[in-house]
C-alpha cells in the first residue's frame, strides 16, 4: 500500500498533536506500507507569520519575499513531523520549498498580487509545470520511498520556473497532497481534519448531523464549493481513476481504514443534452412583494408530472422550464392558482422550442472566464442564448431548439479544453 497522509494545522497545532500523528505513521511503516506525508502550518502560523511581515516592513515587502517568510510555518511542521518519525526509529526526509534544487512541485502563478493574511479566502491560479514535476519526484522523492523513508512534504507552497517560492492559494495544501498521491502513484491518499469526515450538516449549526461514509466526486465538489470545509475542489482536479480519498478526524486516526468518509470516483468535465424540447413559463410583476409566491410555487412545482429542467427568479421576473409535451396543463393549473392570489402579477406568458445543454465540471467552481468562453463561442456562431443558469459546478445553458446540435459541439469544444 502507497499512501499519502496530509496533516491539517488543527492536527499539528502542538507539538503533542505532531507526535501522535507520527506515531500512526510509523505503525504504517511497520506493516509495511509506503508513506508520503504532507503538512500544514500548525494553527494560525501563516497568518501570524504575514501579519508580523507586514508590520515590520510597513507593507513593502516583494510577493517572492512574502511567500519565503510565510512558508516558514509549513516548515516548522516538516522539521517537527521528521524529528518525531526519527524518534520512533522511522527514517524521514524533509522536502521544502526554500530547499530549491531538490524540491519536487514546479509550478508558475498567473496571480503575484499581495498575500492575504487570512490565507484561506485566497485563490491563486497557476500552471503546474508536469515535466518538471515528474522529472524531480522520480529523482528525489521515489528513491525515499522504496527503501522505506517517510519523505515530509510542505503544503501550501511551490516553487516557480525562476526559483521563487510561491504560495498555491485556497486549498493548497489538500492541492499539494493530490499532486504528491499523483506523482508517486499513491494508493489512497487520506486527509486529516479536525472534523470525523463529511457530514450531513454543520455540528455548530444543527443538532446530531450524520457522517456520510460514502461519497461521489461530484457530491464532495459540490459540498466542498458551498463552503462547507472538508477538502478544496481544486485539488480534486488532480485525482486519478485509482487514487482513493478518504477524509477522517486526527482523532480517529487508529481506525484510518475505517473511520471518516471515503470518496468514489474521480472528477471529470461532462456535457449532457436534455434529450426533451422545453418550454419556458415566465411571471413578470411585483414579485418580491407577493409573501407566499415561493411557498404556492413550491406547492405547484411539487404536484407536476416530472421535474423542471431549471428555474430562475429574480424580485420582477420567475421562469420556469418545462418539457413541452407536459407544459399547458400545468400552465393551466399554475394560472389558476396564481389568480386567487394579490394582483401582483402582470404576466404569465410560455414560449416553446427551447433546448438545454448542461455542463459539467469541478474547475468551473475556481475557473476565472469559464462563462465569458461559453458565451463567447456561441456568440461568434451567431446562436442566441435564452438564459444560462449557474450552480456551483453545473452550468444549464438554454437555447432555441434548432441550435442545439451547433451548441453542442461548440459547448464540447469548451470542454475539451478544461479537462486537457
Amino acid at each position: 500500500m502507497r499512501r499519502v497522509i496530509k496533516f491539517g494545522g488543527t492536527s499539528l497545532a502542538t507539538p503533542e498533536l505532531v507526535r501522535e500523528g507520527a506515531r500512526h505513521v510509523a505503525r504504517l511503516v511497520e506493516y509495511g506500507e509506503q508513506i508520503a506525508v504532507v503538512v500544514s502550518a500548525p494553527g494560525n502560523a501563516t497568518s501570524e507569520l504575514l501579519t508580523a511581515i507586514y508590520a515590520v516592513s510597513d507593507q513593502h515587502v516583494d510577493f517572492p519575499r512574502t511567500c519565503e517568510f510565510a512558508a516558514l510555518g509549513e516548515e516548522q511542521s516538516v522539521h517537527m513531523m521528521v524529528a518525531a518519525l526519527r524518534s520512533f526509529g522511522v527514517n524521514a526526509q524533509p522536502f521544502i520549498p526554500r530547499q530549491t534544487e531538490s524540491w519536487p512541485i514546479i509550478a508558475d502563478l498567473e496571480d503575484n498580487s499581495p498575500l492575504a493574511t487570512a490565507k484561506i479566502n485566497e485563490e491563486r491560479p497557476f500552471n503546474l509545470r508536469t515535466q518538471q514535476t515528474v522529472s524531480r519526484f522520480r529523482r528525489f522523492v521515489l528513491p525515499h520511498l522504496r527503501v522505506g523513508t517517510v519523505p515530509v512534504i510542505s503544503g501550501f507552497f511551490a516553487v516557480d520556473s525562476a526559483e521563487h517560492v510561491v504560495a498555491l492559494g485556497r486549498g493548497g495544501s489538500d492541492i499539494t497532497a493530490f499532486i504528491t498521491a499523483t506523482q508517486i502513484s499513491a494508493d489512497e491518499v487520506a486527509i486529516v481534519t479536525d472534523v470525523q469526515g463529511v457530514l450531513s450538516a454543520d455540528p455548530r449549526l444543527a443538532e446530531n448531523p450524520r457522517l456520510l461514509t460514502e461519497l461521489t466526486i461530484e457530491d464532495l465538489e459540490a459540498i466542498s464549493a458551498a463552503g462547507a470545509r472538508v477538502l478544496h475542489p481544486r485539488a480534486l482536479n488532480f485525482m486519478t481513476p485509482a487514487l482513493k480519498v478518504r477524509l477522517l478526524d486526527y482523532r480517529e486516526l487508529e481506525q484510518l481504514e475505517e473511520s471518516g468518509t471515503s470518496v468514489l470516483g474521480m472528477s471529470r468535465a461532462a456535457l449532457f443534452r436534455n434529450p426533451a424540447e422545453l418550454s419556458m413559463l415566465s411571471l413578470v410583476g411585483d414579485l418580491a412583494a407577493w409573501n407566499g409566491l415561493s411557498a404556492l410555487l413550491a406547492e405547484w412545482l411539487g404536484a407536476l408530472d416530472g421535474e423542471p429542467a431549471g428555474v430562475s427568479i429574480t424580485p420582477r421576473f420567475a421562469c420556469i422550464y418545462l418539457p413541452s409535451a407536459t407544459v399547458e396543463p400545468a400552465y393551466a393549473e399554475l394560472h389558476k392558482q396564481l389568480g386567487e392570489g394579490p394582483a401582483k402579477l402582470k404576466n404569465l406568458s410560455l414560449k416553446g422550442g427551447i433546448g438545454e445543454l448542461r455542463l459539467s465540471s469541478g474547475r468551473f467552481i475556481d475557473e476565472p472566464g469559464v462563462l465569458s468562453e461559453i458565451t463567447g463561442v456561441l456568440a461568434n456562431a451567431k446562436i442566441n442564448i435564452i438564459e444560462i443558469i449557474t450552480s456551483l459546478s453545473d452550468i444549464s445553458v438554454f437555447v432555441a431548439q434548432d441550435d442545439m446540435d451547433k451548441a453542442e459541439q461548440l459547448l464540447g469544444r469548451v470542454l475539451e479544453r478544461l479537462a486537457g
